[in-house]
């Protein structure tokens, strides 16, 4: 039996639940995400023009991106598609045209603005049937006035009933400034839908499906609730960041035969997966002083001694000084407790050889 075959086995699953790519048969639907594709869904088919999803990293903006087009893919009379996956940031405004012209598969005999404009418009009056829609991911990245201006012209030609061409663009919180500071191009924006963090009971729901859609019999018996809100505290309610911790943890527990994986096993991928970041980590450390964390021992473990838990001030925000000190005693603690459950279970491995 291989890895993988173990760590599957250990926990009961079909398949990692926690995989890095994003698999259409792992997306969560939160609340926002439905009213969000509902929203989209009413603008496109009314041919309202221009929709923005804003979110920042990891709140599945590029999931419903794909929803979205999967739904298109699947009633080619009535929709007509083009997507530009990533825009360059240095394109010039006749860049966007050439790459908007490339995605609609025109081929105009001139290559210049005037022609390219005009193929465009007599493409779109000629599928005036059809819902023609171009969807752009990582809109942020068209940060110059010129790329927002031609993304107006390109939107501008309509019938008295309807646009003929509806734009969908998928950014990051970013883009807010950018937008602001282009009012010609913000104040035809139809719909912006913002798309926030998952709270603590989302952030456990969101785990659970992804533990269910894997073949796991009972999710809740996983993650302990004090593990869920060091997970939301850590990735601020970041899916992606949610998905990445969620993972090692779960190697973490596969390794030490840690059941359920409580908060004390979720310090230790803090502490050596990720990338050193002080405001997260100073999240982390308050969300353990109002835990008012108890000594815990993973399996395999010797007892541990009755040192006591690292003590927290009452004041609301923990002093520049103290919180280093704090999260690294928290931080060895869970080490210790790790190491001494890794060397444990090798003896024991030893053992039944």
């Amino acid at each position: 039996m291989n890895d993988t075959q173990s760590f599957l086995s250990f926990f009961g699953l079909r398949e990692q639940p926690f995989a890095a790519t994003a698999d259409p048969a792992y997306f969560y639907a939160t609340r926002e995400h439905k009213e969000c594709l509902f929203r989209l869904w009413n603008s496109i088919d009314e041919r309202h023009g221009i929709a923005v999803v804003l979110g920042n990293y990891g709140t599945g903006k590029t999931t419903l991106l794909r929803k979205l087009i999967t739904g298109m893919a699947s009633d080619r009379e009535k929709y007509n598609t083009a997507i530009i996956g990533s825009p360059i940031p240095s394109w010039t405004s006749f860049s966007l045209l050439e790459a908007i012209i490339a995605q609609f598969d025109l081929q105009p005999k001139t290559r210049s603005f005037v022609n390219y404009m005009e193929s465009l418009n007599q493409y779109l009056l000629a599928n005036r049937h059809r819902v023609t829609t171009l969807i752009i991911d990582d809109a942020q990245n068209l940060n110059k006035r010129g790329q927002l201006e031609l993304l107006r012209l390109v939107q501008n030609l309509e019938t008295p009933q309807h646009k003929l061409l509806n734009l969908a663009l998928f950014a990051q919180m970013e883009w807010i400034a950018v937008l602001n500071a282009a009012p010609n191009f913000a104040q035809r924006v139809n719909l912006t839908y913002t798309l926030s963090a998952l709270d603590v009971e989302e952030t456990e729901a969101f785990i659970h499906f992804r533990l269910r859609q894997a073949g796991a019999a009972d999710p809740g018996g996983f993650f302990t609730r004090d593990a869920v809100r060091l997970i939301q505290a850590y990735a601020e309610g970041s899916p992606r960041v949610t998905v990445t911790l969620c993972r090692n943890a779960l190697l973490v527990a596969a390794y030490t035969g840690a059941r359920p994986i409580g908060a004390e096993v979720i310090l230790h991928p803090i502490e050596k997966t990720t990338l050193p970041d002080t405001e997260k980590r100073t999240r982390v450390v308050r969300e353990v002083a109002a835990l008012r964390m108890p000594s815990v021992t993973l399996p395999g473990a010797s007892p541990p001694s009755e040192e006591k838990a690292p003590e927290f001030t009452a004041a609301p925000l923990l002093s520049a000084a103290a919180i280093p000190r704090t999260a690294s005693a928290i931080e060895e603690r869970a080490s210790r407790l790790l190491l001494k459950a890794a060397k444990a279970r090798q003896d024991i491995n030893r053992g039944n050889l």
